[in-house]
């Protein structure tokens, strides 16, 4: 897992589960509070499923790093569903495993993998690759959705809330060489881009108040986190009127279908 960089408190947390045992409580409590702030971004990342949902009403979607389950509402009530996140911190149950590649899940029973905005957390990524490669049926769908390496929001992360939230942030983000990890053999990549997925919120305060306990940013006003979404991502001048606000956020999506083994292999 990913170390991360010290924060101005000068505190160093180790891994997803550490993170997110010191982090979970205000993100969760950030999520339920504003919880159309994201919708969009949930919807994106369940949107290679669209077809596959049609087809086969009794699907089974794991869900992972699930945080609170916040996918689940977004899912049609015939989908089994499957969350699982290695950290406490959510108030969600005791955690299942340490680490985003220990997936409780039996070999061949998930019909399609969601992960999003946590796999940034994770250095190496092939373990959790592998894991879903051996959960997933043939032909099997994995969604992944992350914030893309060099863009505006990892240097918003790194950067301002890195400084901000107490224990740094220094995130391993997608791009090209993400794709490059799912081997020919193995996965067959359907896309890899950039997706639209701007939070929403009805007035600037609900901004600023679900950034601060997202992020669980400390000693920061209002117009200073105001002021770095303005400059990392380019809020609209709306952001200044007690109108609903858009805050830009993109993410890199790359959908792969899970390979079968070409018996002349063996």
């Amino acid at each position: 897992m990913l170390a991360q960089n010290a924060g101005r408190y000068g505190q160093v947390l180790a891994d997803y589960a550490e993170i997110f045992r010191h982090r979970g409580g205000s993100y969760h409590k950030a999520m339920l509070t504003v919880p159309h702030a994201r919708e969009l971004e949930f919807k994106r990342a369940l949107e290679p499923l669209i077809a596959d949902l049609a087809a086969r009403p009794a699907f089974r979607i794991a869900d992972v790093p699930s945080g609170g389950e916040y996918l689940r509402s977004f899912l049609p009530a015939t989908v089994e569903y499957h969350g699982f996140d290695p950290s406490s911190g959510f108030n969600t149950g005791p955690a299942e495993g340490g680490d985003l590649a220990d997936l409780p899940f039996p070999d061949l029973s998930i019909d399609a993998f969601i992960s999003l905005a946590g796999l940034h957390h994770c250095l190496d990524k092939r373990p959790f690759l592998n894991a879903c490669h051996r959960t997933l049926v043939p032909h099997g769908l994995l969604s992944v959705m992350d914030v893309r390496s060099g863009s505006p929001e990892a240097r918003f992360l790194d950067e301002f809330v890195g400084e901000y939230n107490g224990m740094g942030h220094k995130g391993d983000y997608l791009g090209p060489e993400f794709v490059l990890q799912l081997e020919p053999s193995e996965w067959d990549v359907l896309s890899a881009g950039m997706v639209d997925c701007h939070w929403q919120f009805a007035s600037k305060i609900e901004l600023c108040e679900f950034c601060r306990g997202l992020f669980r940013l400390q000693g920061v006003s209002d117009s200073l986190i105001l002021e770095a979404v303005r400059s990392y991502l380019g809020v609209k001048p709306s952001i200044d009127s007690q109108e609903s606000v858009q805050m830009p956020w993109r993410l890199y999506r790359v959908v792969a279908r899970k390979c079968i083994p070409n018996p002349q292999e063996h």
